[in-house]
C-alpha cells in the first residue's frame, strides 16, 4: 500500500481513479470554515474513518472558491460537501455539511453503493450496507441504507414479495424515517 494522501489535482485524482478503478470522494472545503476545521480536527484522524476512505476512495479536497470549474462542473455551494463520483467522473451521490466519524462512515458506505447500483454491482452494495446496518442499527441514517440495500437487492433479483417485505421491516424498524414514508401501499 502506498502512501495514502488527499489528491488537491482533479485531473490526477481522475487519472488514479480509472487506474485502480476506484471511486472518487470528492470534498469542497474553503479557508475559515468551521466545519472543514471539525472534520480535519475530529472525523478524519478517526482510524477507522480513515482506513475506510482510503481503502474504498481516491480523495480529493478542493477549495470551493479557487477551483471554479470543477465547483461548477458539481453544482457545489457548500463547504464541506462530499460528491461520490465513479472512475469516469459521474456524479452518483452527494451530501453538504460536517459529519461526525459515524456519520461519515455511513456516507461513505452509502456513497459507495450509489456508485455499485448503477453498475450492476448489487452484491458489493448489499455486502457494505449490510456492513454498516450491523454497524450502526441505531444511526438516523440506518434507514437510507436499508433502503439502498432494499433496492440493490430488488435490482438484483426483481422479487417484488420481497422489496416489499425489506420494506415493510424499514417501516417497523425505523417508523418516523423519511425513508418509512416514501411507500405508495404503506396504508394498504
Amino acid at each position: 500500500m502506498g502512501v495514502e494522501r488527499w489528491f488537491t489535482d482533479f485531473d490526477h485524482a481522475a487519472e488514479e481513479s480509472k487506474k485502480s478503478r476506484k471511486p472518487i470522494l470528492l470534498q469542497f472545503h474553503r479557508d475559515r470554515c468551521s466545519g472543514c476545521r471539525k472534520l480535519y480536527a475530529v472525523t478524519y484522524p478517526d482510524p477507522d474513518v480513515n482506513r475506510e476512505l482510503f481503502q474504498w476512495f481516491i480523495p480529493i479536497r478542493l477549495d470551493i472558491l479557487k477551483d471554479r470549474k470543477i465547483r461548477v462542473q458539481y453544482s457545489a455551494v457548500w463547504t464541506p460537501s462530499f460528491y461520490f463520483l465513479d472512475y469516469r467522473g459521474k456524479m452518483c451521490f452527494n451530501l453538504p455539511g460536517y459529519l461526525l466519524p459515524e456519520d461519515f462512515r455511513i456516507v461513505m458506505r452509502l456513497g459507495l453503493a450509489a456508485v455499485h447500483i448503477p453498475r450492476g454491482k448489487y452484491r458489493e452494495a448489499i455486502a457494505i450496507l449490510d456492513d454498516g446496518l450491523q454497524k450502526f442499527p441505531d444511526n438516523p441514517r440506518a434507514a437510507s441504507m436499508m433502503f439502498f440495500r432494499g433496492m440493490a437487492h430488488y435490482l438484483k433479483t426483481w422479487d417484488n414479495k420481497q422489496f416489499r417485505a425489506e420494506m415493510t421491516e424499514l417501516r417497523e424498524k425505523y417508523p418516523h424515517s423519511a425513508e418509512a414514508r416514501m411507500w405508495p401501499w404503506m396504508d394498504e
